[in-house]
Parts: C-alpha cells; sequence; structure tokens
C-alpha cells in the first residue's frame, strides 16, 4: 500500500483550476518522488495543501490508510524542511527543535524528545549554534530533526525545493537515512535542480485542469 496518495487532486491559483498531469500520485514507504511546480508561487500553494495550511478544491490526501484531506496541519502525519531550512534566526538549534517539541508536553518531556532527536540526527555537536553559523546541509538536518521532534509522528516528509535557496539533496538521504519508513515527496519550481536526486522515483508536473 502506498504511504502517500494525492487522488484526483485539485486546487485553484490566480483563478485559474491546476492539477497534477497523472492521476494519482503515490509514495511508497522508503520512496521519494518529485512535484515540479509552474513557478515557485505554485510550488508553495501545493505544499500548503498537503499541510492542511490550504484545501483542495477536489480530491483526496490519503496517509496510510487515513484520509487526511480536511485534517488540521497539526493532526498530519506530515513533516516539512522547507526551503533553506526555515529556521529562526534569533534561537539556537535546542531552541528551534524545541519549538516543534513543546506542544503538549510537559517541558522535561520535551527537553528529553529534542536531546533524543539530537542524537538520532547526529546534531549534538550544535546543539548551542545559531543558524547562520551552520553550513546549508547541517540546518537542513536541523530543519528535518524539527520537522522529526513533532508530537504527532511524521510518516510523510515534503521537502521543498526553489530557486535562489542551496539544493535540497542532503534533507532527501538524511530523511531516508535516519527513517527507511519514510515516504519522501519534493517539490520544486525546477525540475534541472534536482534531476540529480540519487533515486526519485517518479517525476510529476502540474498542469491545467478542464472545469467540470
Amino acid at each position: 500500500m502506498p504511504l502517500l496518495e494525492l487522488a484526483g487532486l485539485t486546487w485553484e491559483i490566480h483563478g485559474t483550476r491546476r492539477g497534477l498531469d497523472r492521476d494519482p500520485l503515490t509514495v511508497d514507504p522508503g520512496r521519494t518522488a518529485v512535484v515540479v511546480a509552474a513557478d515557485a508561487g505554485e510550488a508553495d500553494a501545493f505544499a500548503d495543501l498537503l499541510l492542511g495550511l490550504e484545501m483542495p478544491v477536489d480530491g483526496r490526501i490519503r496517509v496510510g490508510d487515513q484520509e487526511i484531506t480536511m485534517r488540521l496541519p497539526a493532526e498530519r502525519e506530515i513533516g516539512l524542511v522547507p526551503a533553506g531550512a526555515g529556521l529562526l534566526p534569533h534561537l539556537t538549534v535546542e531552541q528551534n527543535l524545541a519549538l516543534a517539541a513543546r506542544d503538549d508536553l510537559a517541558p522535561s518531556f520535551a527537553h528529553g524528545r529534542v536531546a533524543f532527536m539530537a542524537r538520532r540526527m547526529d546534531i549534538q555537536g550544535f546543539l548551542r549554534s545559531r543558524p547562520h553559523e551552520l553550513a546549508h546541509d547541517e540546518r537542513l538536518s536541523v530543519a528535518l530533526a524539527r520537522a522529526l521532534c513533532r508530537l504527532v509522528p511524521v510518516k510523510v516528509m515534503v521537502i521543498e525545493d526553489r530557486t535562489g535557496s542551496g539544493p535540497c539533496h542532503a534533507a532527501v538521504s538524511a530523511a531516508l537515512g535516519t527513517d527507511p519508513s519514510l515516504a519522501v515527496l519534493v517539490v520544486t519550481d525546477d525540475r534541472t535542480r534536482v534531476a540529480s536526486l540519487a533515486s526519485p522515483s517518479r517525476f510529476w508536473e502540474t498542469t491545467d485542469v478542464a472545469e467540470p
């Protein structure tokens, strides 16, 4: 069974209905797929659909055997590694992780979760560093650890790739290396940037969809 399935998914941007060029989109555990959007704005809009920040016009999103199309963002088993990592620059690495871990957890449990994830991701050495002190790939590792610190277990990892930001390859490798059961979906605005990914199962592109 696919871990992620997008079936009949359509959305609207700038007054135009959009969808994927092949239906359905499926990603199995331990695999990587890529969605190529027309531009950065549509790539952002598509990622927002997966995360529950926007609702589709039609179609469904499934993770495992559960439909999550209408679930709130905090209830979805989907994590995000933003383009450029999206870390808060005024906080240390440890504080960035703690923001994701603290929801509904006592401080001691949140601290323990951060420590566990730092060991798992091998980032203990720069917990007290600030994002600007890290290399690009290190920042991506922190962003991945932050996504995995969420209270709701993550089964699908959305990794953004955008023109103007560093490449996403390290985040894809780290995600599958940390948890081989994850399904990884890269959302990019430029196919050439991700053409050299080690094992992208398949590519989908966004396209216009005729009104019903």
